[in-house]
This record gives structure tokens, C-alpha cells and sequence, in this order.
């Protein structure tokens, strides 16, 4: 489920995104994430610094600026873990850039754009619910006889 989305104006870095993103989370289910994994644009001791001190435990960032700002942390198996599921997420990217058309947007201007990306973000989280339920369904059924 997507919990958080920022539609910034411009093009900002990402590496000051990493607080907001995790804010607007904790805003919008009431939760402080236990764990964060993001990749190398989001790399920057400031975030990083603010991110832990918002309460969460694990946060991992790939690439090599990751690296240098984890130092000792980088190896240990939960940051290994974290860094696995790097590919699950890009996997998700892809699936919503192309099944959900978040990669390409038919509104112009920021309020319009970001009515837009709220629409298919609704979609996609609306489709993911029903596939939740249909899975638990499926497991609380009573096995089936042949």
C-alpha cells in the first residue's frame, strides 16, 4: 500500500526528502515506521540524523553514499535484509508507472498534477485492498476435499 506520496513544484534533490517522506507517513497512518530503506539520492547525515531521532530503528540507504554514512551499520544482516528489498520496490515502481500510469501525466500545473497522482494512487490502493481480502478469504477458507 502506498501510505505517503510528495508532489513537489520544481525538481528538488531527494536527499531533502527523506525527512518529509517519513513525516507525511507518520501524518498520514498515525505510525512511525519501523524500518526505511531508500536508495542513494536520499543519502545526507542531515536526514539520516532527524529520520532516527523521529523513532525509527532501521534505516537503510543503498549505494555508496549509504555506505559512507552507515559505516559500521552497513553489514549488519537487518541492513542486508533492507537492501534486498530495494528490488521489490523498484519492481512496484514499474508496476505503477505502467499499470497505473504514474509515470506519465495528462494535468498540467502542481494542484492539477497532484489531484492526478492522488487519483491513481487510490487506484492502485483500492486494487491492492481487494487483492488483500481475496487472499485472506482464501486462507481462513476450510481446505478443500477431492
Amino acid at each position: 500500500m502506498i501510505t505517503a506520496w510528495i508532489v513537489e513544484s520544481g525538481n528538488p534533490a531527494d536527499s531533502a526528502n527523506l525527512e518529509p517522506m517519513v513525516r507525511e507517513t507518520q501524518r498520514t497512518t498515525g505510525t512511525t515506521p519501523a524500518q526505511v530503506s531508500v536508495d542513494d539520492g536520499y543519502a545526507s547525515k542531515a536526514g539520516l540524523d532527524v529520520v532516527k531521532g523521529l523513532g525509527v530503528q532501521e534505516i537503510s540507504i543503498s549505494g555508496a553514499k549509504g555506505k559512507k554514512l552507515l559505516a559500521e551499520d552497513w553489514d549488519l544482516p537487518a541492513m542486508k535484509e533492507l537492501r534486498s528489498w530495494r528490488s521489490s520496490v523498484e519492481s512496484l515502481m514499474f508496476v505503477l508507472k505502467q499499470g497505473y500510469g504514474l509515470g506519465q501525466l495528462a494535468r498540467r500545473g502542481i494542484d492539477a498534477v497532484r489531484r492526478e497522482l492522488t487519483e491513481k494512487v487510490l487506484a492502485y490502493n483500492l486494487d491492492r485492498r481487494i487483492l488483500l481480502r481475496k487472499r485472506q478469504k482464501e486462507a481462513e477458507a476450510p481446505p478443500k476435499v477431492a
